[in-house]
């Protein structure tokens, strides 16, 4: 298991998640587990020292006490769409984040998600609503500046 040298809660309002990979989503021991490639880390983060978004290395992100309000894996075949309700039974792999949405009330949380599968997956989307008692982010290292943050992204616009 990775030792990770920056474990945050509730930071995950600080995180940018649209583009990043999660490499693998699942339940264990009462929490579920987002395993990302790389997350976009604010400026704002606590554990981020710099003025400017910064990219991480890999990470995790723990929902703890999830209930899964929506859980939905789409396929082209609208037939085929398959629910993800027994939190129990999550253990999907290689998805990109497109919406990552965190809504807090008091000490109430929800996530909203949805994110493509590759082409040679057999879905096409995961649509999530999760409620939660709280979160973990962890990662390792900061190393370069957010693709966003790059003064050339916004003088293509």
């Amino acid at each position: 298991m990775v030792e990770y040298k920056f474990i945050s809660e509730n930071t995950i309002e600080y995180l940018s998640l649209h583009d990043c990979q999660c490499s693998r989503l699942y339940y264990a021991d009462s929490t579920l587990i987002f395993e990302m490639e790389w997350m976009e880390v604010l400026a704002t983060h606590p554990n981020n020292p710099f003025d400017k978004s910064y990219q991480s290395t890999e990470g995790k992100i723990i929902l703890i006490n999830p209930i899964v309000e929506i859980g939905i894996l789409h396929t082209d075949d609208s037939q085929r769409d398959e629910s993800m309700n027994r939190i129990e039974d999550v253990d999907i792999s290689d998805f990109e984040v497109l919406d990552f949405i965190e809504e807090s009330n008091g000490n109430e949380y929800k996530l909203k998600v949805f994110g493509q599968f590759d082409a040679h997956s057999k879905y096409d989307f995961i649509q999530m609503s999760i409620m939660y008692s709280s979160s973990k982010v962890m990662f390792n290292e900061l190393t370069e500046v957010s693709w966003f943050e790059d003064k050339r992204f916004f003088l293509q616009q």
